[in-house]
């Protein structure tokens, strides 16, 4: 474990398993690195497994260093600066979620510079449905269940988290089990701005246009049973990535398809880096 500090003076949280080729694994909103606990032992026998944590999450900054930066470009110029950081080259990253933001929106910034291949978990390129686009979160969540969220976050961290928790899974989740207990406990201890503006910043941003300037190979893990996204969500993201990719669909999963059935998952991103 170990920490490095951004060129705006935030102190960002990482750890290394492993060696090999490097695979960096990003979490999503209201997580940590943690949360891949079950890929860890598995990609590290014969990977240099790279977890971090965002800036305001997990064991990274959230003092004032935070406060300039919680935003989707900035994520992505943090990871590059771990990338340049660590010496790294042909990377390849697995991204959650937020993660899956964070690195459209790498792509954006940088053109995949040190990438060799992505994969995609659960995510659409745009959040907030409209008149003209319904794949965004539940194919339905708009601009005023968006402002009822926010409002609600702003009240109470406690109660948007119980809020949101249930869409980590798939529908009919038992919420007694002790992988959903752990989840939630994970997700109080955040603050509570940090999540605010990290959903503004997501909430705030199109990546459509970022999908035909990727090139490079994508494995797309989208949920068969989940709350917020779903099939059609990762064949809208195959359809229109300028590279190769491969959707597969994990039938009775949900958001964390990869904590759900992580044998399936971490088998077809075993297959997917060995490709």
């Amino acid at each position: 474990m170990a920490y490095f500090e951004t060129t705006d003076k935030c102190k960002i949280y990482y750890e290394e398993h492993g060696s090999g080729e490097p695979l960096i694994f990003i979490h999503g909103w209201s997580c940590n690195h943690k949360f891949f606990k079950y890929q860890i032992e598995e990609f590290a026998k014969n990977y240099r497994v790279i977890l971090y944590d965002f800036r305001g999450h997990g064991q990274s900054d959230r003092s004032e260093a935070t406060e300039r930066g919680m935003c989707l470009k900035r994520f992505a110029a943090d990871l590059h600066e771990l990338i340049e950081h660590l010496g790294l080259d042909d990377v390849c990253t697995v991204g959650w979620s937020m993660g899956t933001s964070t690195l459209l929106a790498y792509a954006r910034a940088y053109n995949c510079q040190y990438l060799k291949k992505m994969c995609f978990i659960d995510m659409t390129p745009k959040l907030l449905n409209d008149d003209e686009w319904k794949l965004g979160q539940s194919c339905t969540f708009d601009m005023p269940q968006n402002l009822a969220f926010m409002s609600l976050l702003a009240v109470s961290w406690e109660m948007a988290a119980k809020m949101f928790v249930p869409n980590v899974f798939a529908k009919g989740y038992d919420q007694n089990s002790e992988e959903y207990k752990w989840v939630i406990n994970e997700a109080l201890d955040n603050t509570p701005h940090c999540m605010m503006n990290m959903w503004v910043s997501m909430a705030a941003e199109d990546f459509r246009n970022v999908l035909p300037t990727i090139k490079i190979p994508v494995l797309l893990t989208y949920s068969g049973d989940g709350l917020i996204y779903g099939p059609s969500h990762g064949e809208y993201m195959r359809d229109n990535l300028g590279g190769e990719s491969k959707l597969v669909i994990f039938p009775g999963c949900g958001h964390g398809l990869f904590l759900e059935d992580p044998e399936k998952f971490n088998k077809e991103l075993a297959d997917f880096l060995k490709a």
